[in-house]
């Protein structure tokens, strides 16, 4: 089952044939899935901010990211204020691969071309009210 179009009909392909589902409840195939390095936030409306970058990650790495941009949109799917699931399924990919992701900041859209890579944390969401009250 995918959530998004953001994946190409070979990782479709494979992800059907090997599919298996983790702890978290995210979908992985036996390649070990690889992220874009970015801690994010989830403001009351459900829309997803950049809280950190993974220092040397991939997001990191390709500059012009910033703590406070709201993910709006990965390859051709918009993802603003869409499930954590739908997100992840887009974000998270196989070692090497490009995804092209849109952020918002200040009322302009700023596009990123970011190479997956291993990453510590594939994701790391966190509600705002939890980073109000530092974390639990």
């Amino acid at each position: 089952m995918f959530c998004c179009d953001c994946r190409s009909d070979k990782d479709r392909e494979t992800t059907t044939q090997q599919q298996g589902l983790g702890a978290n409840g995210l979908s992985f195939t036996k390649k070990s899935l690889c992220g874009i390095g970015i801690n994010f936030r989830a403001d009351s409306t459900g829309a997803l901010l950049v809280s950190s970058l993974i220092p040397g990650g991939p997001a990191a790495t390709t500059g012009g990211i910033q703590a406070g941009d709201v993910l709006y949109q990965v390859d051709n799917t918009v993802v603003y204020r869409c499930p954590l699931s739908h997100v992840s399924s887009c974000l998270l990919g196989e070692e090497d691969t490009a995804v092209n992701v849109i952020f918002l900041r200040d009322d302009k859209k700023i596009t990123k071309h970011i190479i997956r890579a291993p990453v510590a944390n594939l994701m790391m969401i966190q509600k705002a009210n939890e980073s109000e009250r530092g974390g639990e």
